[in-house]
């Protein structure tokens, strides 16, 4: 087949999505599978956070949560966060921790996907002071919805009782 310079954007497009949506499936299998062999009772889920946590979170962390929210028709889920203080803020763009995302009500637990082409669906490099950074982490399956709770963990970083956009 022969594929004209007008058709290579739009191809490129369609496989790009198609990557995509593979590495989702392969997520959903595992983390499907990884949530049937689990031991633990499902997490009550967590009153509203304290008004006091931000405050925390800033002065701890350097960083504003801004939220979760279901993009990709809901197979993968955006954490949005903003940097204020891009030393303290360090800790969350190390390559070598690994994020997790788990939904307060089952426990389960969503990883951040790392195609092979493009690496890790996350920022890495360098934080800047006032900058806005983003994470996805599949959803396979649209398991998780809008409303529902969801506590992020990078390290020792820990952004608990977030209600999904």
């Amino acid at each position: 087949m022969r594929v004209s310079a007008s058709n290579r954007v739009p191809l490129a497009r369609h496989l790009a999505s198609g990557l995509v949506l593979a590495l989702v499936i392969g997520c959903a299998h595992n983390a499907l599978a990884a949530e049937a062999t689990t031991d633990k009772p499902a997490a009550e889920a967590p009153a509203k956070p304290h008004p006091r946590h931000k405050t925390y979170m800033r002065r701890q962390w350097g960083v504003e949560v801004l939220y979760v929210r279901q993009t990709a028709a809901g197979y993968m889920l955006e954490f949005r966060y903003k940097v204020h203080d891009a030393e303290k803020a360090k800790p969350l763009f190390d390559r070598q921790i690994k994020p997790l995302l788990t939904h307060v009500r089952t426990g389960a637990q969503m990883i951040v996907p790392t195609p092979a082409k493009t690496g890790a669906l996350r920022n890495s490099n360098p934080p800047l002071d006032d900058h806005t950074y983003w994470m996805f982490f599949a959803n396979p399956g649209k398991f998780i919805q809008a409303g529902e709770q969801v506590n992020i963990e990078i390290g020792d970083f820990k952004a608990e009782g977030i209600v999904v956009e």
